[in-house]
């Protein structure tokens, strides 16, 4: 009876430690993400600030394409 419980103890503690190890490398993996994930975000935002922003005649084109757009589907 004593080398059953002994038995026991032993798978308990072996899966004790096993999800403790898991869930420890799974908080790791997760913090290294984020370290990756607010680089690619800086990254992107500085690509996005360097685009050019349409100018006023593009502008005025793009609206008046939707007017005419919005008058025609009306008809």
């Amino acid at each position: 009876m004593t080398n059953l419980i002994s038995e026991a103890f032993m798978i308990m503690v072996t899966g004790m430690v096993t999800v403790f190890v898991f869930l420890t490398l799974l908080i790791g993996a997760m913090a290294l993400l984020r370290v990756i994930a607010g680089k690619v975000e800086l990254e992107s935002q500085t690509q996005s600030s360097d685009e050019q922003q349409p100018s006023t005649m593009q502008l005025a084109a793009i609206s008046a394409a939707i007017h005419q757009y919005r008058r025609n589907r009306r008809s």
